[in-house]
Parts: C-alpha cells; sequence; structure tokens
C-alpha cells in the first residue's frame, strides 16, 4: 500500500469527530479507557469501540498494567499528524487570502 492511500485510510479513520478527539488528546501521551470516557463525556464501551479501530489500523499502541489498558499514539502517527496540521496551517493563509 502506497503512502497516498496509508494516508487516505487515516483520514478516514480521524473524519469521526469522536476519533479525532481521541488523537488531539493523546497527544501529549499516554490515557486510560477509563480516563478518555470521562474527558470525552462517553461511555467506556463507546470509546473502546474507537480504539479498537484505531488500533487495529496502526495508529495507536496499547501497553496493558494489570486489568488496565493504556493507549498512545505511535511514532509514525504522532509525527504524520504533526506534519498534516503544519501542511495545512501553511495553505491557511491563501486559503483565506481569496
Amino acid at each position: 500500500m502506497g503512502q497516498t492511500e496509508i494516508s487516505a485510510r487515516r483520514f478516514h479513520l480521524l473524519s469521526d469527530p469522536i476519533r479525532l478527539k481521541i488523537i488531539l488528546l493523546l497527544r501529549d501521551g499516554e490515557m486510560c479507557v477509563g480516563d478518555l470516557a470521562e474527558t470525552l463525556g462517553l461511555s467506556q464501551p463507546k470509546v473502546s469501540y474507537h480504539l479498537k479501530l484505531m488500533h487495529t489500523e496502526n495508529l495507536l499502541q496499547r501497553r496493558t498494567e494489570g486489568t488496565w489498558s493504556y493507549y498512545s499514539l505511535t511514532t509514525d502517527v504522532r509525527d504524520w499528524v504533526k506534519k498534516e496540521v503544519d501542511d495545512l496551517l501553511s495553505i491557511a493563509p491563501v486559503a483565506h487570502s481569496n
């Protein structure tokens, strides 16, 4: 799979507002499902569903400690998110000038 296809799959996953919020929360480090659910105001099963989708696509890594699962962005995704945001910000002035 080429880089364009990988980016398309990632953008598709992140088109959901809940998953995008999760990515933004995890930019600063790992969080457990319970903390994510509380912060987002959602049930743990709903958050777990979204985490599973993102983990399956290698957007997140999971670390288990006892009965707790902690999620964080993979290094690749952290770099990708930063690059995409920087790219969007670099074209924003052009978009606003029209």
